[in-house]
């Protein structure tokens, strides 16, 4: 996978991010979090990182994250759930959003699915406003779907980038393909410096379109919307 203007400068805002953290836990609400694996994956990476509220309405999972993640709310509605009414404001959002109406496996009907929850994450992003939205789904979201989730997020002032993570690429030994969604948008702890500024410069007239053999998934960048779709469509 290539690394490209928008890589570089999703790469700085990380940096930033995690930099700001030093003397801060930076928080994360967990959606749909199955057994935890973004949490894990998060705390394991810095003890910076500190999960505030877990939602997951599967009874099994529920046991298993208060186990592993004793003391750490857990809300089994999604759709009930009000962060702002708890006072939950995480810093980072992850979901990894039920795949039924994407995979391969079932009937693949996307929007049309009761199971696509989709309308909830943005409803929660869009109360948080987190500088963070961390999303994975399985490969058939890219032809059924992706597209909607770019434009959602784009319309709430969030830069969107892509990756295509087959669990081979991790050492394990098998495919498992999986799409995984970083957005990005200021807040609070970044304010509006010359220096981000100027890197956001930078991106736009760095930013050129891709060649028609990439199997690299969508970026999101301005005025390339049609780009994107044509190589959403390559992905298997």
């Amino acid at each position: 996978m290539r690394i490209g203007a928008s890589d570089m400068v999703l790469n700085t805002q990380l940096k930033k991010f995690h930099n700001h953290g030093l003397m801060n836990k930076i928080k994360i609400l967990d959606l749909f979090s199955g057994i935890g694996g973004f949490s894990l994956g998060l705390h394991s990476a810095s003890e910076r990182f500190e999960t505030t509220a877990f939602v997951e309405c599967d009874k099994f999972c529920q046991k298993v994250l208060k186990k592993n993640f004793p003391g750490i709310p857990i809300y089994e509605d999604v759709k009930e759930f009000k962060p702002n009414e708890e006072n939950i404001k995480p810093q980072i959002i992850t979901a990894g959003t039920p795949c039924q109406p994407f995979s391969q496996a079932g009937l693949q009907k996307g929007k049309d699915d009761d199971r696509n929850l989709w309308s909830e994450t943005l409803r929660i992003i869009k109360e948080c406003r987190p500088t963070w939205f961390i999303g994975e789904n399985v490969p058939g979201i890219v032809k059924l779907y992706l597209d909607t989730i770019f434009k959602d997020l784009e319309s709430e002032n969030y830069s969107v980038r892509c990756f295509n993570i087959p669990a081979v690429s991790v050492g394990l030994k098998h495919q498992r393909k999986r799409i995984f969604f970083v957005a990005y948008s200021e807040s609070e702890w970044s304010g509006k410096s010359k220096e981000l500024d100027k890197e956001k410069r930078f991106e736009e007239s760095n930013t050129t379109q891709s060649d028609s053999s990439s199997t690299d998934v969508p970026n999101s960048n301005e005025g390339h919307a049609q780009a994107r779709r044509k190589r959403q469509r390559g992905i298997r």
